[in-house]
């Protein structure tokens, strides 16, 4: 969907797409790489260049993105003496290694080689103290990559003296940066590398950022000079597969211009389309002159009156950029007219003092701009498979449990935690007590019969001990029993990722019930499996899903956790054609947690928990939230280029147990005008 992204990109007056370059998608075993598929970074760039786009490439490899570990792979954990982002030999070593070879592979798209590559990035929002691993990454720009003949930046944080400094944030003109930047950088242009929509962590409504705010924001970050501005993010984009960091939702982004499927989000889209067509018609003019502001009289109840909030900025003879900073509507005088402009506004005239375009008013634009229909009439007709706690994969045993991503390698998000037990004094409120990790999901199972799971899915990382009520008190005392602990990553922290801060998942730690340790005994070992046996036979691809016996009778698998639910459909009641413009999406209803597969694909992780609202104003740019108490995500994108007209295999493993599986449904969402 790529070229149907970035049309729609160069429709809405955008000259430039950034990307990062993910290392753990590329090198997820060190020294194989993989530019297939959704990691085939030729395609998307000459993508780009087919659309009439230049690009941004940030390498990083650190990169943060609420993706998972921030981009890198989680081998590097296991890299003897390595502390991230340091001046730290062995970090250097991997990371110059790594970005050596994207700019190898990526030099047939530079700028000098007729490409649209025309910038990138080395390391991303670096704050910490450590100076000579700046100075590090700058000898990196001008010497090693000197012959790529592009500009590097550092952005939002310490910036090594031949790269360029850049900004991150909701409004970096009110904030102050670009007075900043000026006096510290005069010969450097002004680059907004991103201002900001948000992320949406699991177990909370949609946050939202108003079209008016961000339109203002980049309102006046021309007005005032700026050379260069993109929107994270401008499409909202999916946490595919195992992608997204810790505790967030599949949808990246979703009130942004162009949502998580690739639609429109009016008016934020065609409102701001509107200012870069704008900006992009008058750029010869506004870039050739330096910025020049000038104070204009504001009405006071009294009187006339100057201050320093209302200004404009002129761009002879082509543009004025009028600007309110108060949070009030007022009234200001410009060229002896009285306009009204509301609060934390930008208001775009030309030299004949017509109105060109107001930050402040989306009244013509149509926000409901699109509608959700079926794809697929009547129940679907599943079958489903047990997921076998006995199986030949291999084991890993040892005295105390181990650490999940050092034997997954994060290739799975799944560990399987066994070990005999036997009971003194079951009861109905037994108490389990774990060492685990934030954004980390732990299913207990005694004999194969689940009792109960434990649940945290806050967007950080740290170790956390958890007591869980388990009723055990059908159980006997005295007598053998299979413990067994599931283990579900929620996504590997992408925040504070530095010297000594590894992210881990699973138990770290001691594991006790009803007061009896579990750790320690040499004669009684916990026996680790990795993944699942549907995931390592492929059950959710056409040949795997033959290698096992599948069971019609799925009402009685209602409920039932650690299974497997397989069904096909067809696409001959679609709306529209172009499935690109028009996605379908899964409408997850009826199910609680776990994976889903369309054609071998893994759509990423769905779940129903409910999205409250925060009793405080949401984090950073946004100003309110949505959908409160429904679904934090109902709706699961899937590309276009994974769908077939026919015989669609759809596939889901439910970790938590689906309440109504018949609820389930396929679905299109139209855009309408």
């Amino acid at each position: 969907m790529w070229p149907y992204i970035m049309s729609m990109a160069k429709q809405n007056g955008l000259n430039t797409v950034q990307t990062y370059v993910f290392w753990n998608i590329h090198e997820q075993k060190r020294g194989t790489y993989d530019f297939s598929g959704r990691a085939n970074l030729s395609q998307f760039l000459q993508d780009a260049a087919n659309a009439g786009l230049f690009v941004n490439l940030r390498i990083g490899p650190y990169v943060c993105a609420e993706w998972d570990y921030g981009g890198l792979p989680v081998w590097l954990n296991n890299v003897p003496g390595i502390a991230f982002r340091s001046n730290n030999e062995a970090w250097k070593r991997e990371m110059k290694r790594f970005v050596s070879d994207i700019v190898t592979y990526v030099d047939p798209f530079l700028a000098k080689n007729g490409g649209p590559i025309i910038l990138a990035q080395i390391e991303n929002e670096y704050d910490g103290d450590d100076m000579a691993y700046v100075d590090w990454c700058g000898s990196l720009v001008t010497n090693e990559f000197a012959s790529t003949q592009i500009p590097w930046i550092m952005c939002n944080g310490h910036a090594a003296n031949s790269t360029i400094e850049t900004c991150n944030g909701c409004n970096c003109f009110d904030d102050g940066w670009m007075d900043q930047h000026r006096r510290d950088h005069p010969d450097q242009p002004m680059l907004y590398t991103e201002n900001w929509g948000w992320f949406q962590p699991w177990g909370q409504a949609l946050g939202i950022r108003t079209p008016q705010d961000l339109s203002y924001s980049a309102g006046e970050w021309f007005a005032g000079g700026g050379a260069y501005l993109s929107y994270y993010m401008w499409h909202g984009g999916n946490h595919y597969g195992r992608t997204g960091g810790s505790g967030l939702t599949t949808a990246y982004s979703d009130d942004v211009h162009l949502r998580a499927d690739g639609t429109p989000n009016e008016p934020k889209y065609t409102h701001l389309g509107r200012l870069q067509h704008l900006v992009t018609e008058h750029a010869q003019v506004i870039l050739s002159q330096d910025s020049v502001r000038s104070p204009v009289p504001y009405w006071d109840g009294k009187q006339w009156a100057i201050g320093t909030q209302q200004f404009i900025y002129s761009y002879p003879p082509s543009v004025h950029f009028l600007i309110n900073q108060a949070k009030e509507q007022l009234f200001v005088l410009f060229n002896n007219q009285n306009i009204s402009m509301s609060l934390q506004s930008v208001q775009i005239y030309d030299y004949n003092q017509h109105l060109l375009w107001n930050s402040a008013n989306v009244s013509n634009i149509n926000s409901n701009n699109t509608v959700i229909v079926p794809v697929v009439t009547g129940p679907l007709d599943w079958q489903y498979y047990v997921e076998p706690s006995q199986t030949n994969l291999p084991k890993i045993t040892a005295v105390n449990p181990l650490e999940q991503l050092n034997l997954t390698n994060d290739e799975t998000i799944y560990l399987w935690y066994r070990r005999n037990v036997s009971l003194s004094r079951p009861s109905a409120r037994t108490i389990v007590q774990v060492q685990t990790r934030r954004a980390n999901s732990l299913l207990f199972f005694l004999d194969g019969q689940f009792l109960g799971n434990f649940d945290n899915s806050e967007h950080a990382q740290g170790t956390i001990t958890v007591d869980v009520p388990l009723n055990l008190s059908q159980f006997h005392p005295n007598q053998q029993y299979l413990f067994e602990i599931f283990s579900v990553s929620l996504g590997i922290d992408n925040f504070n990722i530095g010297p000594g801060h590894f992210d881990y998942k699973g138990i770290v730690g001691n594991v006790s019930l009803d007061g009896q340790s579990l750790i320690g005994n040499e004669t009684n070992v916990w026996e680790h499996q990795k993944g699942l046996f549907g995931e390592a036979r492929q059950i959710y691809t056409e040949q795997g899903s033959k290698t096992v016996e599948w069971n019609p009778k799925w009402t009685t698998a209602v409920s039932k956790s650690v299974t497997w639910f397989q069904t096909r459909f067809d696409l001959n009641h679609l709306a529209r054609e172009d499935l690109n413009a028009n996605p379908v999406l899964l409408d997850a209803i009826g199910l609680n947690r776990g994976h889903a597969f369309v054609n071998g694909n893994d759509i990423g992780l769905y779940w129903l928990i409910e999205g409250s609202c925060q009793s405080s104003v949401p984090c950073c740019c946004l100003q309110g939230e949505i959908r409160c108490g429904q679904p934090s995500q109902r709706y699961y994108h899937i590309p276009a280029d994974w769908l077939m007209p026919k015989n669609n295999l759809l596939t889901v493993f439910e970790d938590l147990g689906a309440s109504s599986p018949g609820s389930v449904s396929l679905v299109q969402r139209i855009v309408i005008t």
